[in-house]
């Protein structure tokens, strides 16, 4: 306790005693001296001690009352400060921390009222950063994450979700956390393609971090991750597509052009070379009317392609393939088995089902061995049917038998070498028989054979 209060107080009890002696004196009639020597001095010193004492403890009395408050003000505050919920300080009008008690209580209420808006466009926030189709991580100046999107954590693979945790502990990839950085040395935005490696697929990622000033000391990052696999994929195949494209196409123009310039610049007067000639040139023209046909076929499977299902006899359509290729079958001396039933008849359209025999019958014909055969089955049971193509020709090996289906491929043999095509006819069976809500599998053993088994529904209906 200071000084001066203390002589304060002993001047407050010396007063009091003297006011006492005053009173003593105008009472009994007598002097001021004579009123001291009767009360005694000892006594009038105990009288300053004793009320001396009852300041204190009244004073001590108040100042336990007002840290009391004090102390809860303080915690109140606290409370606010933390967005605790808590109820106002009740304060008596006559105290003299009234008014500061009320002030305390409207910093509450004001506090609470912003925090709830705080937290309901908080809310919003983060609820649009869930709906937005890209992975998001807002980063402190502290490098700590303040907030990232469940997006994120599908491209990632990963729970990121983990604020005031490090980012570059969470993301742990190298060429992601050097961009950031990067971000965090100049103060400026960044943009590059990234190509990571996770535990079940290789990922291409579009990276954006963007620099967003708070204050003149205060900012944040915010890491923009979009997964463009699928469209540097559809963008590769696109450019190997145009590029296979071109190079099946100029074989034959050049041919077309070549031999028909030959033609017209003489070799019309030779009529064997002429008739060679002009045998090449419908032979290319065939192979471009063919390539250009499938190519046709391809740009319009799609989900708008109609769909025209009707019974169909398989036994007939069957018969309606082989047709076109019974000359190829007598000149390479092959036997067509047809063990499908008469009887067979199922709901399918007849247009693709038509192209994917046809396609596979033909290549069973022309990758067949001289005095091969061919076979053709099909059965079906309550929910599916089946057909199957069989060979007995120079089969595929196992890395052959992975990559058939795609487009413009074709085996790397002597025999494929010879054998003319447009390497698009097993992708176009494999896009129709999926469209046909079917599956189609292949089983090929070199220099034995191949069987393609198509399996479809056996109830298909017109939408």
């Amino acid at each position: 306790m200071k000084v001066r209060q203390i002589l304060r107080r002993l001047l407050l009890a010396v007063v009091a005693i003297f006011l006492t002696v005053l009173l003593y004196v105008k009472y009994s009639g007598v002097t001021f001296g004579v009123a001291v020597t009767q009360l005694h001095l000892f006594w009038l010193a105990l009288a300053v001690l004793l009320l001396f004492i009852l300041i204190l403890m009244l004073e001590y009395m108040e100042k336990r009352h007002e840290k009391k408050l004090l102390r809860l003000f303080i915690k109140k505050l606290s409370e606010v400060t933390e967005g605790q919920k808590s109820g106002h300080v009740l304060v008596s009008k006559k105290d003299e921390l009234y008014e500061l008690g009320q002030s305390v209580n409207q910093v509450q209420s004001v506090m609470q009222s912003l925090f709830k808006d705080y937290n309901r466009q908080k809310r919003g926030y983060f609820g649009l950063l869930e709906y937005v189709p890209i992975g998001v991580m807002v980063i402190d100046q502290d490098r700590e994450i303040y907030l990232s999107n469940h997006h994120l954590n599908d491209i990632m693979g990963q729970e990121l979700d983990l604020r005031h945790e490090l980012y570059y502990t969470a993301l742990a990839e190298f060429d992601i956390v050097k961009i950031v950085e990067e971000t965090y040395r100049t103060k400026e935005d960044q943009h590059a393609e990234i190509k990571i490696n996770l535990a079940d697929a290789t990922k291409i990622l579009a990276v954006n971090v963007v620099y967003i000033p708070v204050s003149s000391h205060h900012f944040f990052v915010m890491l923009l991750v979009n997964d463009i696999t699928e469209r540097k994929q559809i963008e590769r195949m696109q450019n190997d597509f145009v590029s296979n494209v071109s190079h099946e196409l100029k074989t034959p123009v050049t041919s077309i052009a070549g031999f028909s310039e030959t033609l017209k610049n003489g070799a019309l007067k030779d009529p064997q070379a002429a008739s060679q000639f002009v045998d090449i040139i419908h032979q290319q023209s065939l192979r471009l009317t063919d390539l250009i046909n499938d190519i046709l076929s391809l740009s319009r499977i799609g989900p708008n392609m109609s769909l025209d299902f009707k019974q169909i006899q398989v036994r007939q359509l069957v018969q309606e393939c082989v047709q076109p290729y019974e000359t190829m079958l007598n000149e390479r001396q092959l036997t067509f088995v047809d063990q499908v039933s008469p009887n067979l008849k199922v709901q399918a359209d007849a247009n693709k089902l038509k192209y994917i025999m046809s396609n596979l019958i033909q290549n069973a014909i022309r990758y067949n061995n001289v005095g091969g055969k061919v076979t053709v089955l099909a059965k079906a049971n309550e929910s599916t049917w089946q057909f199957q193509v069989k060979d007995t020709g120079i089969g595929m090996t196992v890395e052959q038998q992975s990559r058939i289906f795609e487009r413009f491929y074709r085996a790397d043999t002597s025999r494929s070498k010879e054998v003319e095509g447009t390497g698009l006819g097993l992708a176009i069976v494999q896009e129709y028989v999926e469209f046909l809500s079917g599956q189609i599998k292949v089983d090929s053993q070199l220099n034995v054979g191949t069987t393609f088994t198509v399996i479809l529904p056996s109830s298909q209906e017109n939408d």
